[in-house]
């Protein structure tokens, strides 16, 4: 049976491994979903060259930079007319509340001794990495749908806040504030009678000039609905997000993906320049030692995150509800 010096030894071995292995998990949580790839891992990189995720070194709270109105001392003028000094306002802060999420690793004094060996140990860790891998992803990705309100509203401040017209986000309320609300296209029933036209609707709706949403999000039934309506010879495909690993069609250029946590009848119409994925330089799925506590036979390590997502324009962001076939 291994002594003291020997257990440290080994969870010695396991912190390095599973730092190392950090990257690896990263990838693999954010490569496999449409809306995680989009806003930090491959997908956003084939499609703008980079992600939307910024990197902050602390903050009591994540806060958004906002304008809300335009400077109203401009005009023309002739000769010495007399200029408009007035202060402006039309400035203000957005503030959102950081979001914590951890697993842990855990291994047995059991699994230590009968996993004797280096080679083995790594392999063993490398299994109870992926299913801790696996936990994060499959929760991140429902969490970053919703509308933060779940566990205590511990939660991601997902997609169902984001882009509401009821929903106070970051402090402001849209029902006050009319230059905080989304396009929202609620109810929209049949698709085959009137989506196409809607989806013009509300993609020509939050464009203004060159800025336009680069990503459409629905589910796999609209995504079918979508395809369903299109004569084979306009099933064009974005091959930057098909490198990428992901099925697509295309909408006025912008690529349409399928999520399969995107809730039900909905469809997003989304602008990168509008969205941030905040994350903590030192819990940015960050690993802690293993520790084995004294009246335990157990080493265990927590990955941590403390992030959350944020905008900084609601009214540049879209969604159709309610779809049906």
């Amino acid at each position: 049976m291994p002594g003291l010096s020997e257990t440290r030894t080994y969870d010695a071995l396991l912190t390095t491994t599973l730092a190392n292995y950090r990257k690896k998990l990263v990838d693999n949580i954010f490569d496999d979903y449409p809306f995680l790839s989009y806003i930090n891992g491959k997908l956003g990189t084939a499609m703008r060259g980079g992600s939307i995720k910024r990197t902050v070194d602390g903050g009591e709270s994540i806060v958004e930079h906002l304008l809300y109105e335009a400077n109203s001392s401009v005009k023309s003028y002739a000769g010495a007319e007399q200029l408009d000094t007035t202060l402006q306002e039309g400035m203000t802060i957005a503030r959102y509340n950081w979001k914590q999420y951890a697993v842990s690793v855990g291994i047995t004094g059991l699994e230590k001794r009968n996993n004797q060996g280096e080679a083995a140990m790594i392999n063993l860790l490398s299994s109870k990495a992926k299913q801790a891998e696996m936990s994060l992803r499959d929760r991140m990705s429902v969490d970053s749908f919703a509308d933060g309100t779940g566990n205590g509203s511990k939660n991601l401040t997902g997609l169902a806040a984001l882009v509401s017209s009821t929903v106070t986000v970051g402090g402001i309320s849209p029902t006050t504030y009319t230059w905080w609300v989304p396009t929202v296209t609620a109810t929209a029933g049949s698709f085959a009678g009137t989506g196409i036209d809607k989806m013009r609707t509300m993609f020509n709706t939050i464009t203004f000039g060159n800025d336009k949403p680069d990503f459409i999000l629905t589910t796999q039934s609209v995504y079918e609905f979508y395809e369903k309506a299109l004569q084979p010879q306009e099933r064009f495909a974005s091959n930057t997000v098909a490198d990428a690993g992901f099925m697509n069609l295309t909408f006025k250029g912008v690529p349409i993906v399928f999520d399969r946590d995107c809730t039900s009848g909905y469809m997003y119409f989304l602008n990168s320049k509008y969205l941030s994925f905040v994350v903590h330089k030192d819990a940015d799925f960050s690993t802690g030692p293993f520790v084995t506590p004294e009246n335990q036979d157990v080493s265990t390590a927590m990955i941590l995150f403390q992030g959350n997502l944020t905008t900084n324009n609601r009214r540049k962001l879209g969604v159709i509800t309610g779809i049906t076939a």
